[in-house]
């Protein structure tokens, strides 16, 4: 729990202190196994230096669309994606509490996506690690 919210400030650290121009929007649909998948986070790791990282939460329908800090557009390029899952519940302890996060041993494709400077619809279809 705690190696994944270090490498989430990490990423948003990424986000507010790197690169800039920018002119896409980039927006999809996360599925996994044929259904939606109804939360967590897709971060678009750029492979080309200085260029921004973009970070969407993924909604209860399976939709995102990528944010980068200051509210610049996200810039064209190649993007790795990294799905992070949503939290689980935990109590004082540190134990997880309730039933595990339904998507939580899924992964994004680690083939590279391209962003074109224009509207993007770009879905994403996770698979079993």
């Amino acid at each position: 729990m705690r190696q994944k919210l270090l490498g989430l400030a990490s990423v948003i650290a990424l986000v507010t202190l790197v690169g800039c121009g920018s002119s896409a929007s980039v927006t999809g649909i996360v599925t996994a196994n044929g259904e939606t998948v109804d939360g967590g986070s897709i971060v678009f790791k750029p492979i080309e230096a200085g260029i921004k990282p973009a970070l969407g939460k993924i909604g209860a329908d399976g939709s995102y669309m990528l944010q980068v800090a200051g509210g610049d557009g996200v810039a064209p390029g190649n993007y790795q994606v990294i799905y992070m899952p949503p939290d689980q519940k935990e109590d004082e302890s540190g134990r997880a509490i309730g039933p595990p996060i339904k998507w939580r041993a899924f992964q994004a494709p680690r083939e590279p996506v391209t962003v074109e400077a224009t509207e993007n619809n770009i879905p994403i279809e996770l698979s079993k690690r």
